[in-house]
Parts: structure tokens; sequence; C-alpha cells
């Protein structure tokens, strides 16, 4: 069979197809080896429900009479028949091959086989030290996958009789190999046929034209803004919008100087109603809405509760979750105890992350305008202007943040993944799509499903903790004493702060300062960005604790 895996939405459009093989297993002694006769018989099998009265079906050649009250259709038993002489022929040139096959020790032949998708193996003889007159085959089976995926069951098998386990836990077996029995026959070693990887690049048709129809509305949204608007008149940065709002001055946003991000409800409702400036230190999480503060918090806990459902999954499927087994599963890797319903995550939380941490970089730029002069960051710098980030926040924090991000993102991708699953037979032909007996079909058996590994898990969980704790410790920092109100990117607060009583055009492109403008007039004062020229001259100072200021 084969196994696609689809991390992302991208590697939905190209992803890698990988192989995997059903098998015939069989316990053996070591006269198959050297040609010994042997014969596969089966028993009735009722057709459905274990209800001998709905019919019996003969899985190869019966040893006995059906059980009374069992029917028999001729059509299966001549159906069985030929199954039965395909089965023999294939068994024959096994036997003859076999000699040439790799031979693994017990532990080598658990491990081997312990999961469902076999990649790079196909049919396997279990040498047994049993003997049985005129029989070298002791017992045999196919490892088809089912939907369960318990298709290696046979390695967990105690008695003659025993039909499967619904979860086999082969690594109990692996620690003890040298008493390892399959079916009640002892073990000596294995012999594998080993089979070469088929491999892969494949594209989803659909998943392309849907991608490429949202990239042309992208690109078409982008060219209309691009020549619909003046490229040098778009705000994209705080900066660009001081700049504006100094040239362009909004009357709307007058009479409300002291106007923040999360009271700007209030200051519009009230407009020119004299306030106290307070010089009481705010939090930096202050310059983020508290709607994206909850929405990040519960999507990393969302993510971590996740996690721990995960581990409560393989747990429940008899997966060892000690860090040695959980290593050994791999990152990406399908494996039938690590596979889901349906499950799906979402990167949101970490975008929503670095968006917020650009906020709370650039509301801590704005505050240093009440202390120390300094130039504009814009888009489009001219002069001294300065220029925006490139990572969002400063090149240090930035550069951290990214890495982190990157390999949030990474281990996302292996956490969580779309499996795709083609079936493919002993001999490595593809298995009807159809529940008919014809076998003329050219359609594939496949399964979909989800996987997920807990190794990946755990580090994602770790580095979503550390982004989290980040943004907590981010948000708990203050900003100095006398920092001007929290604007973030707010434009309307941004604006209310542009309302310097004198501004130039030559002016437009130096250092600001931000405090109170003028004198105060009935008592009441103006603060609004200035020229750093008109501070020095003493025209604006740093506002005063408890002094009422509204605007002009």
């Amino acid at each position: 069979m084969s196994v696609k895996v689809n991390p992302d939405r991208y590697n939905s459009l190209v992803f890698s197809s990988l192989s995997a093989n059903e098998y015939y297993y069989s316990v053996v002694t070591e006269d198959f080896l050297t040609g010994a006769s042997f014969n596969l018989t089966g028993d009735w099998e009722p057709r459905f429900m274990g209800d001998p009265s709905t019919g019996m079906i003969p899985k190869f050649a019966p040893t006995q009479s059906p059980p009374d009250g069992g029917r028999v259709d001729p059509f299966d038993l001549a159906l069985a028949t030929r199954r039965l002489q395909i089965t023999l022929d294939y068994y024959s040139d096994m036997q003859k091959s076999a000699p040439s096959w790799e031979r693994l020790e017990n532990k080598q032949c658990i491990q081997a086989y312990s999961d469902a998708f076999v990649s790079s193996r196909r049919n396997v003889l279990l040498v047994s030290s049993s003997e049985s007159e005129g029989k070298s085959v002791l017992h045999w089976g196919v490892s088809d996958m089912n939907t369960e995926m318990t298709n290696n069951w046979w390695i967990c098998s105690r008695t003659i009789n025993d039909g499967g386990h619904e979860s086999c836990s082969p690594d109990s077996y692996a620690s003890s190999p040298s008493s390892w029995e399959v079916f009640g026959f002892p073990i000596e070693y294995c012999l594998s046929e080993r089979v070469d990887s088929v491999c892969s690049v494949q594209f989803s048709e659909r998943i392309m034209c849907v991608m490429i129809a949202f990239n042309v509305i992208k690109v078409a949204a982008m060219l209309w803004v691009l020549f619909r608007y003046d490229a040098e008149k778009i705000l994209i940065s705080v900066g660009d919008a001081v700049s504006s709002f100094l040239k362009y001055q909004d009357p709307t946003t007058t009479g409300m100087c002291l106007a923040d991000k999360r009271g700007m409800q209030s200051f519009w409702k009230s407009r020119g109603l004299a306030r106290p400036f307070s010089k009481r230190r705010q939090h930096w999480g202050s310059a983020v809405s508290k709607k994206r503060w909850v929405f990040m918090m519960a999507s990393f806990l969302l993510f971590i509760v996740f996690g721990g459902w995960g581990f409560k999954h393989a747990k429940d499927r008899g997966l060892s979750l000690d860090l040695k087994s959980l290593w050994k599963l791999g990152f990406g890797r399908t494996s039938q105890n690590t596979m889901v319903l349906y499950g799906g995550h979402s990167r949101s939380s970490s975008f929503v992350f670095m968006s917020i941490i650009s906020s709370l970089f650039l509301a801590e730029d704005w505050s240093k305008f009440a202390f120390i002069p300094q130039s504009l960051m814009v888009s489009s710098p001219v002069g001294i202007q300065r220029g925006t980030w490139l990572l969002g926040a400063p090149l240090a924090w930035g550069s951290g943040f990214l890495i982190l991000q990157t390999l949030l993102h990474w281990l996302l991708s292996q956490s969580i993944f779309v499996v795709q699953i083609s079936i493919y037979n002993k001999d490595g032909t593809p298995v009807p799509d159809s529940t008919s007996n014809d076998d003329s079909t050219s359609r594939y058996a496949h399964l979909s499903n989800c996987g997920y590994s807990p190794i990946a898990i755990i580090f994602s969980v770790i580095a979503a903790v550390v982004l989290l704790l980040l943004a907590i410790g981010f948000y708990l920092r203050r900003f100095p004493a006398g920092s001007p109100p929290v604007v973030s990117t707010c434009s309307a607060a941004i604006s209310a702060a542009c309302h310097p009583i004198s501004m130039s055009e030559e002016k437009m492109y130096g250092k600001f300062r931000w405090g109170a403008d003028g004198d105060l007039f009935n008592g009441v004062g103006h603060c609004s960005i200035v020229s750093d020229e008109m501070w020095r001259q003493g025209y604006a100072q740093p506002p005063s604790e408890g002094f009422v200021y509204a605007g002009r």
C-alpha cells in the first residue's frame, strides 16, 4: 500500500507517496526451506455475524464437513478451490526463494513487522523448532489492511485458535525475544522478503486549481490597490499615519489629545472634555485589545489540550509513553497506533502572536517620544527618517521570534497530518477498490485518515508554552512613567495625538517629541507630537501629573 502524508496546505498540493505492503506470515519448520511437502488446509467460516445458518464459506480446502445447520453454496466452494490453487502456487514460489531471504533474529523480526505499515519488506517465514509429521507449514495467514489497522496482531498471538487482539504492543514481546511464540509455536528466527521501497511525487489537481484561483484573486487585489491609489499616500506604518496626520490634521479628533487605543470609544463620546494626565505606568499588554489576547491564549491552550488528548489516545492504543518509545515513532511518521479518525490543527495562534508582538514593540517605540527625540519610522524613509522593522520587531527580538515560529510551524506540520493509504497486494499488485469478486477493476483500495506524532506534539507543546510565557512576560512589562497614551496601531488615537500648535513642512522629516504643547488656556493644556526644534526652544515640555489636557 502507499502512504501519502500531507502535513500542510501546500504539502497537500505536492506531496510524497511512500510504499508499504500486505504480506503472508507463515510458521514453518526447517524442512520447509529444503523443499518438504506442505498443505494449506482451512476451516469453514460463517458468511455473516458468526451465524452458520447464513451460509458457510470454506477459506481453502476444508478438512471436514461444515457444522450442522450450515449451508454450502457451490459457487463459494468453487471460488475457495480456485483461491487455494493460486495460494499453493504462491507458496511454492516462496519455498524456492526463501533460502535467499534475509535472516532476522526474533527481536529484529518483531521490530521489522511491528507496525501495520511495512514499506521495505513483504512476506515473512517464522521458522519454528516444532515438528509436525507431513506438515512443514504449521500455521499461516495474511496481513491485510483493515480500518482498525490491527493487521500485525499475529505477533501477539498465543494459541493456534487465537483470532487476534484489538490492540497489539509488539514492544513487550521484543523485550523477551527468546521466548516469543506465535500461535503457540516457539520461533527460532525469521526469513524476511526484502523489497524496494517505492516513492513518488504527486500533486492534487483540485487543490492546485483552488490555490491558483485564490492566488489570482490576491494578485488582482494587489494590482487594483497599486493602480487605484497613490502608493506614496498609503498608510502602512504608525510613522506613515503620524506623518499624514501632521500634514493633514483630522478635525474629528481634536480635543481628545489623551485618547488611547482601549478608551477610544469613551473619548469619542466626550470629545473636548479635559482629562487629567497620569504618570501611572501602563502595561505593554494595553497596546492590544483584550479579544486578541483571549484569542491567542485560547488557541495556545487548545493546542496544549489537543496534545494531552493525543497522549491519551496513544495510551488507549497500548502505546508505551516513555520518551525512548515515543522517539522511535519519529517526527511526522505514520504508525498504526497514532492514527485518528479526524483531526486538524490551526496555526492562527502563531500568526496572532507575531501580530501582537509587533503591536507591543510599536507601542514601546511610541512611548520613547516622551523622553528622547527620534525620527518617524515610515515605509518610505526620507532624510533621517527610519525604515520599518523587517521582521515586525527590532532585529534581535525579531530574529529570535522568527526562529521560534519557524520551529513551531515545522513541529506542527509533523504533529498531525493527513494520511491517504493505497493498498497493494502480497505480490505488489494494487488491491481492487471493490468488495465484489471482480478482479478486473483498475481502481485501488484506499483508506483516508489522520496521523499524529507524539514526540512532535511534545516539542510543539514546549515551543507553544515558550511563546505563551514570552507573551505573558511582554504583557506584564510596563512603559516608563510619564509615557504618552498607548495608541498602538489605532489610527484615531494616533490622529488625536497629532494636533501641534505649529508645524512647518521642513520639520516633517526631522525628529519629534511628545508632550504638553504651549501654555495653559483657562487652566487646560494640550498635548501633541511636536518637532524636536520646538521642544528645544521651550515651546513644549513634559506634561504634569494631575494637570488637565484636552486640545485646541
